[in-house]
């Protein structure tokens, strides 16, 4: 049977076993910090100074020792107006990379702040958002760490930036989530997307509005209407950097099934359990709605896995908030632990799942996964 290294399985058990102390503790009780950043720390330092691991190291490993320095700030500036640019890359991430580089760092150096940006920026929101913060970086670990934060870096910092702007949809700053947007864009194109949460976030809903939502996108998964925005989808280009990202067509081509029973899942609490989410958890309508539209978006796209996944992974990363508060505001306390359990047992399926399908070609069993720490040179 195979594992994860021990550095990742030893953390997935403990966000397993302290998630079990966030649903039975006291209703009014919050994890303590200490131990919440602790295992944020933990997180950082496992992927930050990762070692050859994760699908697209290599090419950006190469990107930023040959590509970057060779490119002006000048250009970048053009980049960031829109105005023509020779530069194939997004400008935010070319312009991290030039500011790390000119400090001499290597790129280990790189990837470690690119973690405490990507890890340190959804665990905020985690911590904030969430009635069980842990848990919900459990829900989070699998898939989301691994392929995006530990490979597709730049979608990573995208989708941090996109979830750090809920701050902004709550307070209805649309300027400063305007920014955001900017910054998100700057990191990955395919984060347009995200461009009208903040609106989308507003919408009245309820139960059976959900229902009906999802059930025509359910109708019109077979006819491929994305295909009508086809030429707008192709300019966001979410493989055009990747060498090592055809290593996961397949996991994710091959995962379709699979995550069709996670919508499945979401959608039925979504739907069952709206009211009570509602009554009990501030700004629930709000990240509700997202999730709801990443729901809507996945069965759209459903026949493209890599649209169905990467494309709407903005909005589905909202899942992790979603179904904690949910679980929290569950009455029956029966009810409750059941639904933790399931999620729990459902992790545990998937911890294997991606061992079986990504693990080694990622780089992350214990055969093949290193950590500058250990292995310095």
């Amino acid at each position: 049977m195979a594992f994860l290294h021990p550095i990742f399985t030893i953390i997935f058990v403990f966000l397993i076993l302290y998630s079990f102390v966030e649903v039975n503790r006291d209703e009014n009780s919050k994890t303590p910090k200490f131990i919440f950043w602790t295992i944020g720390v933990y997180m950082i330092i496992a992927i930050g100074y990762r070692r050859y691991v994760g699908a697209d190291y290599p090419v950006y490993d190469s990107m930023y020792s040959q590509y970057f320095p060779t490119i002006e700030y000048g250009q970048l500036v053009d980049k960031m107006l829109f105005r023509q640019s020779r530069i194939d890359i997004e400008w935010m991430y070319a312009m991290l990379n030039k500011w790390v580089y000119a400090t001499g760092f290597p790129f280990k150096e790189f990837t470690l702040i690119s973690a405490i940006i990507t890890i340190g920026g959804k665990l905020m929101v985690f911590y904030k958002d969430s009635k069980y913060p842990v848990f919900a970086i459990l829900l989070f670990f699998i898939p989301g760490y691994f392929i995006a934060d530990s490979g597709h870096m730049r979608q990573a910092l995208g989708m941090t930036m996109c979830m750090l702007s809920f701050t902004f949809i709550k307070d209805r700053k649309v300027w400063w989530f305007l920014l955001c947007m900017y910054v998100a864009y700057g990191f990955h194109k395919s984060t347009i997307i995200f461009l009208p949460a903040y609106w989308i976030a507003t919408i009245p809903m309820n139960s059976n509005k959900i229902f009906y939502s999802i059930l025509a996108c359910v109708i019109l998964s077979p006819f491929q209407v994305y295909n009508l925005f086809s030429s707008f989808l192709e300019t966001l280009n979410v493989q055009d950097v990747s060498n090592g990202y055809n290593g996961y067509i397949n996991y994710e081509a091959s995962g379709s099934s699979f995550m069709d029973g996670q919508i499945l899942v979401f959608s039925f609490l979504l739907i069952t359990y709206d009211k009570v989410a509602c009554e009990k958890i501030y700004y629930y309508e709000y990240m509700r709605n997202l999730l709801v539209m990443g729901v809507c978006l996945y069965f759209i796209m459903r026949s493209n896995p890599v649209f169905s996944t990467r494309l709407v992974g903005s909005y589905l990363a909202f899942a992790s908030l979603v179904i904690t508060n949910i679980i929290a505001a569950m009455d029956n306390k029966n009810i409750k632990k059941l639904a933790h359990l399931f999620f729990v047992v459902f992790m545990i399926f998937y911890y294997f799942v991606f061992v079986k399908y990504q693990g080694d070609a990622g780089r992350f069993t214990p055969d093949k996964y290193q950590n500058f720490l250990w292995f310095p040179q």
